[in-house]
């Protein structure tokens, strides 16, 4: 591992999450009346709540639009304190999906996007910002899944300096991802963070048949010496491939789950903050376990613990190796 992230730099999307809180989801023509909702904004807004409230600085690398949608992105961000590094893009609003979460349940989401103004970020608009030694740099398979944006995202990735952490969550799009982005974005990656369905789709054919270690080995053999991955499986923990290649798995905290939306997130940024704290990545991932955990026990897509929050729970609970 490099040294320890000094920021946490999202590049790519910030959008709006519309959820509904459901008992269980509608058929085709039925017609079901949520139990709540949330508006808030959502995917790499996530990342960037996490950290910064766990003590990491961050920054969007991203576009956002001046309608209704851009303004509700504008505002959260600035209330966190976090810098968005290319400037208001006119004409077009941030796009926005909606998520019907299943109350009580612990599986994903199902979602519906509308794309925005994010998805038109550039080669030109990458290039055209400067960063730090000590940036973690987020990528998303759903930046690298978009034409434009993509083709752009992969491109420059290649640019980065040793200087810069390259971290990647491939999401539910992987197998969508042009063969040539997602080898490229790859063979830049530092760390990797996938769930189990996501591992399977990036380790080929045979990982049908793979479990957790197996995977995260697999996973890890697709990148540059000195890489790590991780593989997420919820309530089951999650599993590590450390630098050498040697994978442990760290247990879980049992929780009651209420809406998993955007648990992954919160364990990529715990796991980052906790990296940036000195940790190896097998007690960082431990944090990121347990803050998950506490997550998915709130309703809305962000809401992870405070530190305080997770260091008293921690002091309750250890995972093993």
């Amino acid at each position: 591992m490099k040294q320890p992230p000094a920021r946490l730099v999202v590049a790519g999307t910030v959008l709006v999450d519309i959820l509904l809180y459901l008992d269980s989801h509608p058929n085709p023509g039925e017609v079901r009346i949520a139990r709540g909702a949330v508006v808030s904004p959502g995917a790499g807004y996530n990342l960037l709540r996490t950290a910064v409230g766990l003590g990491l600085p961050a920054a969007l690398l991203g576009l956002v639009g001046d309608g209704p949608f851009g303004r509700i992105v504008r505002d959260s961000l600035a209330e966190l304190g976090v810098s968005v590094l290319l400037p208001v893009r006119g004409r077009i609003d941030t796009g926005f999906d909606v998520g019907l979460v299943q109350l009580g349940v612990d599986s994903q989401p199902s979602f519906v996007g509308s794309p925005g103004v994010e998805v038109e970020l550039a080669l030109e608009d990458l290039r055209g910002v400067r960063l730090e030694p000590g940036d973690a740099v987020y990528v998303s398979g759903y930046d690298l899944w978009h034409e434009g944006a993509g083709q752009a995202l992969a491109e420059w990735l290649g640019d980065l300096g040793d200087d810069q952490l390259v971290v990647m969550d491939p999401g539910p799009l992987v197998a969508q991802i042009p063969v040539g982005r997602l080898e490229a974005a790859l063979s830049r990656a530092d760390v990797v963070s996938s769930n189990l369905a996501e591992a399977r789709a990036l380790a080929g054919p045979l990982a049908r048949a793979m479990h957790g270690p197996e995977l995260c080995e697999a996973i890890g053999g697709l990148l540059r010496p000195g890489a790590v991955a991780v593989v997420r499986a919820g309530a089951q923990g999650c599993w590590v491939a450390g630098a050498h290649g040697d994978v442990s798995y760290i247990q879980p905290r049992p929780a009651l789950p209420q809406d998993t939306t955007g648990a992954g997130d919160v364990h990529v940024a715990t796991f980052l903050t906790r990296l940036a704290r000195g940790d190896d990545p097998f007690e960082a991932a431990r944090w990121a376990n347990v803050a998950a955990s506490m997550a998915v026990e709130r309703l809305g897509s962000s809401e992870a613990p405070s530190e305080e929050e997770l260091r008293r729970e921690l002091a309750k609970y250890r995972g093993g190796r």
